[in-house]
């Protein structure tokens, strides 16, 4: 008999939201989530919890800060605090997340750094810790994984990029939900005269599923763009918003996803 049944809810809600914006390990940059999900060849503040190759084309040190409430649970809170600080020819990232409900929470860390091999060529490496809270437990199900990146530039139009994601240990867990399985990801972007860039990606978690991510996004005006995109798998429709001004940007984006509603995402960075 389960002495604590109650906890099922919320392990239930957050099951549901996992794979989407919720995900601790693959929580997405509020830019990202406006793409579909694309981020393999994605430069700046998102880089930190994904691939972390693009630290190394970063041109500022930032700080950014990142909430979500999903509609369908308005209880559930998700937020994030990131950096990424310039240190010679590369960049560190640091990236703290946290979500839950009352009884039930998980946390996160990102540790990360990414090198300009190259004027071209930047690779990068990850390192994640997650851990789970409920009464009586303050950890529960911890978790280690470890990520590397590789991005490309081939000329100003062309961007190629690759990440793997290897959940190395999880102690306390015998079988793993789908989000924290291997993932091998790979995509390109191209740019058309500086005024729109598209994302498409594969991203491949194998002897479970692959999943399909397109995203575009315009510039309106130099402080102005607008995105948007489509994710196969499990099937979700993005758009989003983004701001800048002189040293903060401004991000707003929204998934919808048929199982669990509308997510909108918010996002504030400041870059020095």
């Amino acid at each position: 008999m389960l002495k604590r049944p109650g906890i099922l809810i919320p392990v239930f809600f957050l099951s549901l939201l996992h794979g989407t914006v919720t995900c601790q390990v693959q929580w997405p940059g509020t830019a990202s989530a406006a793409l579909g999900g694309s981020y393999v060849c994605m430069q700046g503040y998102m880089c930190t919890r994904q691939n972390q190759a693009g630290l190394g084309f970063i041109e500022q040190s930032s700080v950014s800060i990142q909430h979500a409430r999903p509609y369908l649970l308005k209880e559930l809170g998700i937020s994030s605090l990131s950096g990424q600080f310039i240190t010679g020819s590369g960049a560190l990232g640091l990236a703290l997340s946290t979500m839950g409900l009352r009884g039930f929470r998980q946390s996160s860390l990102w540790l990360a750094y990414g090198l300009r091999l190259h004027s071209n060529i930047s690779a990068g490496v990850g390192i994640y810790f997650r851990n789970s809270t409920i009464p009586e437990h303050l950890v529960y199900a911890p978790g280690i994984g470890f990520s590397l990146g590789l991005q490309i530039r081939i000329e100003e139009q062309w961007q190629l990029g690759a990440r793997l994601f290897h959940p190395a240990a999880w102690s306390t867990q015998s079988n793993l939900s789908e989000d924290q399985l291997m993932s091998i990801e790979a995509g390109l972007s191209y740019s058309f005269f500086k005024v729109a860039q598209v994302y498409s990606e594969l991203h491949i978690k194998p002897g479970a599923y692959f999943t399909l991510c397109n995203g575009i996004e315009w510039i309106l005006k130099p402080q102005i763009s607008l995105r948007t995109g489509i994710c196969s798998q499990p099937f979700i429709f993005t758009w989003g918003i983004s701001m800048r001004f002189t040293k903060w940007v401004a991000d707003f984006s929204f998934q919808y996803r048929a199982e669990t509603g509308l997510s909108p995402l918010t996002s504030l960075t400041h870059a020095w």
